[in-house]
């Protein structure tokens, strides 16, 4: 029999349950169990005024909100379109069906103005951060620091000379042998030398022409550095620098010392990168750290012989260079004897996960490509699709844990009043071990030294176990 063909039909009292629509296992509804965001309101309650100004739209909604935006990689204005009809946004929002969703020019005005000033975003991605070390996910003893290409959202034709000023005759003859220019949709740059030190563009002035290795093309970039806990990947820290203004060793230094805040960077035992990173400066400035150096030199391989001077000194600048190049060269040394052996292998093959997290971000979170324009704009795209990758990875250890602890058997008699007790005492033992992370010294002083060692090897939720 034919079927008859159905016809919409609008009800005149309608009921939908919205909690009944998102699937269990699906993605929001796993980050809104396991992921805290409480944190928001305290985080930017200084960027707001109690007395003047309107009502202000809820911070911890347009995180939310932001937090969609960069894991489905939308655009703002599509995000905003899907938010008005998405049943699962709305959801993960805490917004009904009915609820008025934020105007956008909102979402601007936090963005360039109000929490961009005070690196707002980049705290957001230290809380989770924070959030993956109480869970247990981080250790911190081994690192991975490398670099990436991040393309601006500006074109070659948008360059323009630098002006430089001179005096008004040069000017009035060059105007006579110069002919009009021609319209920028026609910019023909053949024959022309293009270079930072002679161009800007006027789309993006903090964007600088690079290119990642010779033979590819020089496009208008910046480059995006992570700091990442090598067995999780985790990323610990992020930074963007523009190229011929500051190095990736320059990044690679502020990422470490960030992780001071959050009191892992005692906790850091190796630090792996490419050669890129391997000048004598920056691996002499990590054995002084007490970080031991998984990095390839920059420098000839074989072990070199101590400089040694014929004559001694007394003038201090002249003993102090001396010092400084035997001290350089007991690294150089040091850093070849650590290629031999096998923890460097080790790490320099587990050092390809970063590779990882760039090829995820830029396909599956849209940092191929700046979506804004400015080096402070890039600088939260940065920070918040690390956080969004860092929650993809907290939300999978934590259901991964759950399911082995439910799949667990019942036990009975003496041993089921054994298990929750002793389960109460690894996560009392968890807890400090997170505190001897936080403040070690503080700790130390009174003779705990091994609580993380017991937390590892008996705790049912750790990665160890």
């Amino acid at each position: 029999m034919k079927p008859r063909k159905h016809l919409p039909q609008e009800e005149l009292f309608p009921f939908v349950a919205m909690e009944k629509l998102i699937p269990e296992g699906h993605i929001l509804r796993l980050i809104d169990r396991h992921v805290d965001f409480s944190f928001i309101d305290e985080l930017v309650d200084h960027t707001y005024s109690e007395i003047t100004g309107r009502p202000a739209t809820d911070p911890e909604l347009m995180v939310r909100i932001l937090t969609i935006g960069y894991l489905y990689n939308l655009s703002e204005s599509r995000l905003f379109e899907e938010l008005q009809m998405h049943a699962a946004y709305r959801w993960f929002c805490n917004l009904g069906f009915n609820d008025p969703i934020p105007d956008r020019s909102t979402m601007n005005r936090l963005r360039n103005h109000r929490w961009a000033r005070d690196g707002i975003f980049e705290r957001i991605m230290q809380n989770v951060v924070r959030q993956c070390v109480i869970a247990g996910l981080v250790s911190g003893k081994h690192v991975t620091v490398d670099g990436t290409k991040i393309r601006a959202n500006a074109s070659v034709k948008s360059l323009e000379p630098i002006v430089i000023e001179v005096e008004l005759n040069e000017y009035l003859d060059r105007l006579n042998l110069i002919s009009p220019p021609k319209p920028a949709d026609d910019k023909d740059f053949r024959g022309e030398k293009l270079s930072n030190d002679t161009h800007r563009s006027t789309t993006d002035p903090d964007a600088r022409l690079y290119k990642k290795a010779s033979g590819q093309e020089a496009a208008l970039s910046y480059v995006g550095s992570y700091l990442i806990d090598t067995k999780s990947r985790v990323i610990l820290s992020t930074n963007v620098t523009q190229p011929g203004i500051a190095t990736e060793i320059d990044a690679a230094r502020e990422m470490l010392d960030s992780l001071d805040a959050s009191g892992l960077l005692p906790m850091v035992e190796t630090l792996a990168a490419d050669k890129g990173y391997g000048a004598t400066e920056y691996v002499t400035d990590l054995i002084d750290h007490g970080i031991i150096p998984h990095i390839p030199l920059l420098s000839q391989p074989g072990i070199e012989p101590i400089p040694t001077w014929k004559t001694t000194t007394i003038i201090p600048e002249r003993q102090k260079k001396r010092d400084e190049k035997v001290k350089q060269a007991l690294a150089r040394n040091y850093v070849r004897f650590l290629a031999h052996t096998r923890s460097y292998r080790t790490s320099q093959n587990q050092r390809k996960r970063i590779e990882h997290l760039f090829a995820e971000a830029k396909v599956c979170h849209g940092l191929g490509r700046a979506r804004c324009r400015g080096l402070r704009a890039l600088r939260e795209q940065l920070a918040m699709t690390a956080c969004v990758q860092n929650i993809k990875r907290l939300v999978r250890f934590l259901r991964r844990c759950i399911s082995n602890v439910t799949a667990l058997p019942p036990k009975s008699g003496s041993e089921s009043l054994f298990l929750p007790g002793f389960q109460c005492l690894c996560s009392v033992l968890h807890i400090f071990s997170f505190f001897q992370i936080v403040h070690r010294p503080f700790i130390n002083r009174f003779g705990i030294f091994s609580l993380r060692s017991i937390h590892i090897k008996y705790h049912p939720l750790s990665q160890d176990f």
